[in-house]
C-alpha cells in the first residue's frame, strides 16, 4: 500500500531502536503510533518482535547481517543510511542512551537533530556494570557517553527523578527535560465487575530491581492472598522456589500481551510495584505498569524509588514504603486488603491522576511540540 498524500505531507521523525522491538518495549511503539502531526518511521538494526500495524509501512532495516554489523560498529552506511537520506526525516529520536550514541555519527552526517530518550539503566547503571555486562553497545556507551552528552541535541528523561540523576551524571541541564510516557486510557480503565478479593498483581521483567523477592517475603504467612505475577526474566525459577518455600500462593503467568495485562488490572485488588536499586546500580526511570495501574483505578503499593512517587500520591492514590522494607510492605498490604472504602477512594483518585498527567494523547501532543521546536518548525 502506498503512503497517502497526507502522510507524505507530515514531517518525518525517524524512531530508532536497535531491536524492533524487545517484548517489554511496546511503550516505544505506542508512543510513536500516537503521533498525529508527525509521521513516525521505524529504523532499527534487526526485527525482533511484533510491530504495530500502524508502524509497519516504510520500516528501515539493514539488508543483511554483514550490513547490520558494519552499521553497529560505525553508525554509518548501507541501506539504513541510504534510505534515511531518501526519506529526508526532520529528526532522529533514539530510545535509550546506548542507541543515541549509536546514531550520533549518522545524525551528524545527515545534519539532523538527535533526540535521545533516557529510560533507566542508561542513567543508573554504574560504568563498571555497563562495561562488565558483556554487551558491546553498553561497554561502548560507558566509555563514550561524553560524546553523546556533548553533541546530542536534546535528552528526554521519563521522570523528574531520572532527569536529576542524568544531570548529576553529566547530561547538560539545559538540554535535558522530563517527558512522561503516556498510557492508553481506553485500554487501561476500571472494570465494571467487582475486583477479586485478596488478589495482588505484580507486573514486570523478573530482575532484581523489580523487588519481586521483597514482595514474596512480605506475603509470607498471609492467608487468603493470591499473588499473580506477569512477566518473565532470569530470576523466575528462583522466585518460584522462594514462593514455594515460604508457602505463598503465587501464580506465574509469564509474559502476557497488553490486553491481558489490562484484564488483570481490572481483576486484582492491589497492584504491587516494590522496585529497588539493584546491586549494580540498575534502577527504574518510571515503571509503565504503575501508570497503567493508576489508569485502571487500582491502588498501587510501591516504593519511594526513582519516578514512582511521581505516579503514586502516597496516601491518596496508593501507598509507598522505603526500598527493601519488607515489613512495611506487609503492613501496607494488610491496610489495603482490610480497607475496601480506602481502596475505592484511592482507585478513583488514581484514575484522575492518570487522566491529568499521563494521558497518551496529551503526551503525544507535547512530544510533537518538542519535535517542532527541535526541527525548527515551531511557530
Amino acid at each position: 500500500m502506498s503512503v497517502s498524500e497526507a502522510e507524505v505531507e507530515r514531517p518525518v521523525a525517524a524512531i530508532f531502536r536497535t531491536a524492533l522491538f524487545n517484548p517489554t518495549e511496546r511503550f516505544i511503539q505506542e508512543q510513536a503510533a500516537a503521533l498525529t502531526r508527525w509521521r513516525p518511521l521505524l529504523v532499527g538494526l534487526e526485527r525482533k518482535g511484533e510491530i504495530l500495524p500502524a508502524l509497519k509501512e516504510g520500516m528501515i532495516l539493514p539488508a543483511n547481517v554483514a550490513e547490520r554489523l558494519a552499521f553497529a560498529a560505525t553508525g554509518r552506511g548501507g541501506r539504513v543510511e541510504a534510505r534515511l537520506r531518501a526519506t529526508r526525516p526532520q529528526l532522529i529520536h533514539a530510545h535509550f542512551g546506548t542507541d543515541g550514541l549509536k546514531m550520533l555519527n549518522l545524525a551528524r552526517a545527515l545534519k539532523l537533530p538527535l533526540i535521545t530518550h533516557l529510560r533507566g539503566y542508561d542513567v543508573t547503571l554504574t560504568r563498571p556494570a555497563l562495561i562488565a555486562s558483556g554487551r558491546a553497545s553498553w561497554s561502548r556507551y560507558a566509555l563514550q557517553r561524553g560524546r553523546l552528552m556533548q553533541a546530542g541535541t536534546l535528552f528526554l528523561a521519563v521522570s523528574d527523578a531520572l532527569r536529576k540523576r542524568a544531570v548529576a551524571l553529566g547530561f547538560p541541564a539545559a538540554r535535558t527535560r522530563t517527558h512522561y510516557n503516556g498510557v492508553d486510557l481506553d485500554r487501561f480503565q476500571p472494570g465494571k465487575r467487582p475486583r477479586e478479593p485478596g488478589t495482588i498483581l505484580h507486573v514486570g521483567r523478573l530482575v532484581e530491581k523489580k523487588g519481586t523477592a521483597d514482595l514474596i517475603a512480605a506475603l509470607a504467612g498471609m492467608s487468603g492472598v493470591r499473588l499473580v505475577v506477569i512477566g518473565d526474566g532470569p530470576l523466575r525459577a528462583q522466585l518460584q522456589r522462594q514462593a514455594g518455600e515460604l508457602g505463598v500462593k503465587a501464580q506465574f503467568l509469564g509474559s502476557q500481551p497488553a490486553d491481558e495485562v489490562a484484564v488483570w488490572m481490572r481483576r486484582a485488588t492491589i497492584l504491587a510495584a516494590p522496585s529497588r536499586t539493584a546491586r549494580d546500580g540498575d534502577a527504574e526511570g518510571l515503571p509503565n505498569v504503575v501508570v497503567e495501574g493508576a489508569a485502571s483505578g487500582i491502588p498501587v503499593l510501591g516504593t519511594r524509588h526513582s519516578g514512582i512517587p511521581e505516579a503514586v500520591d502516597d496516601g491518596v492514590t496508593g501507598l509507598l514504603v522505603r526500598e527493601g522494607d519488607r515489613a512495611g510492605l506487609a503492613d501496607r498490604i494488610r491496610t489495603l486488603l482490610e480497607g475496601a472504602d480506602l481502596r475505592r477512594e484511592m482507585g478513583f483518585a488514581a484514575r484522575s491522576l492518570a487522566m491529568e498527567r499521563f494521558d497518551r494523547g496529551r503526551q503525544a501532543e507535547k512530544l510533537e511540540a518538542i519535535y517542532d521546536e527541535v526541527a525548527g518548525l515551531a511557530g
